[in-house]
């Protein structure tokens, strides 16, 4: 079977994890990845850096298909978003990752751009949005909803009927109990127990988990973004 070229976006951490996933699901050969900060020709784990995400459009003209956003995320989604958009405007596709040592319910719905790690487990009726990172050891449980562009860090615990707005960070081995509403564009801090529900732009950190801050500014609404 022929596999379909990939260009990874971004050449940190994360996307050296992606890269391991994408040798296991064994459907897809790597092209090249781009990033604005590293030296072309440089290798990360063994795949070769072809340029910057300048260059998205002219890989496209290449006849390459398949794109995924590899950048990381720590305190916020934003600029993986507007990667996604971009790529997304020049016409590239893109896959759902999901490792084959994740357990997912056959009823969740797992929408384009987003990648599950190995550990994850999502169950019954949950929905994840595009874009997302589920990070390693996650656990998801029934009806919950992590709407697009989100990173829930590797350990967090989601416990069941729970909703996440987009952009939203969930920080490494966070809790939220069941049926809280955390809302966009939220930092949940490392660790932190959520117990409440979350309005948008918040920071939120500690056990049990309070408000520390709102953020500066609200980032403009997907369609509102310019395609490059």
């Amino acid at each position: 079977m022929d596999k379909k070229k990939i260009i990874l976006i971004g050449g940190g951490g994360h996307c050296k994890v992606v890269i391991s996933q994408l040798k296991m699901l064994d459907g897809f050969e790597i092209a090249g990845i781009l990033d604005n900060f590293k030296s072309e020709d440089s290798l990360i784990n063994d795949i070769k850096v072809v340029g910057t995400d300048d260059n998205l459009a002219g890989f496209y003209a290449t006849g390459i298909q398949y794109a995924f956003i590899t950048v990381g995320s720590v305190s916020d989604n934003i600029k993986r978003q507007k990667l996604f958009i971009k790529a997304k405007a020049i016409g590239f596709t893109f896959p759902v990752i999901i490792s084959p040592m994740a357990i997912i319910d056959d009823t969740v719905n797992v929408s384009e751009g987003t990648v599950i790690m190995p550990g994850c487990v999502v169950n019954t009726d949950s929905f994840i949005g595009k874009n997302c990172i589920i990070n390693t050891g996650t656990i998801i449980e029934h009806d919950c909803r992590i709407e697009d562009h989100c990173h829930l860090a590797p350990g967090v615990k989601v416990a069941g009927g729970v909703a996440i707005g987009d952009l939203s960070m969930i920080g490494i081995g966070s809790s939220i109990i069941q049926g809280v509403k955390i809302g966009r564009n939220v930092t949940v801090g490392a660790g932190c127990v959520v117990i409440n529900d979350i309005p948008d732009n918040s920071v939120v950190v500690g056990n049990p988990g309070r408000l520390i801050k709102k953020k500066a500014f609200e980032p403009v609404r997907e369609g509102d973004l310019p395609e490059s």
